[in-house]
């Protein structure tokens, strides 16, 4: 297996849709994501605090190698997962405001001396 890439995009639903919005990307989009066998890893974060500049929303998903997040946009499960994007958001409702893919130079990780 090779180091993780990761393919993150940032979102802004509108204020009326937000609770419809997090449950579906929750409890659809997500899961959906994940039937792609080379995806590691989903996580879903909110702003914390305010920052008019940034997106209130961000998702990183996390994949096993390179090779597997070239394949993502060629599978199957991805165009199912667009599909239902394009259904359910055909009226608006929020903003993708930007995405793009990093490959993992280097991780650092804290040890708890104290144990």
């Amino acid at each position: 297996m090779g180091h993780s890439v990761i393919l993150i995009v940032a979102n802004e639903p509108s204020e009326e849709t937000e609770a419809e919005y997090n449950e579906w990307y929750n409890e659809k989009h997500v899961p959906m994501m994940f039937r792609f066998k080379g995806m590691r890893k989903a996580s879903r974060y909110r702003l914390a605090g305010e920052n008019k500049e940034c997106s209130r929303y961000l998702a990183i998903y996390e994949f096993n190698s390179k090779e597997d997040l070239e394949a993502f946009p060629k599978s199957s499960e991805f165009a199912e997962a667009v599909r239902d994007f394009d259904e359910k958001w055909k009226d608006g409702g929020f903003e993708r405001k930007w995405g793009g893919s990093y490959e993992l130079i280097k991780s650092w990780e804290k040890m708890d001396l104290t144990r």
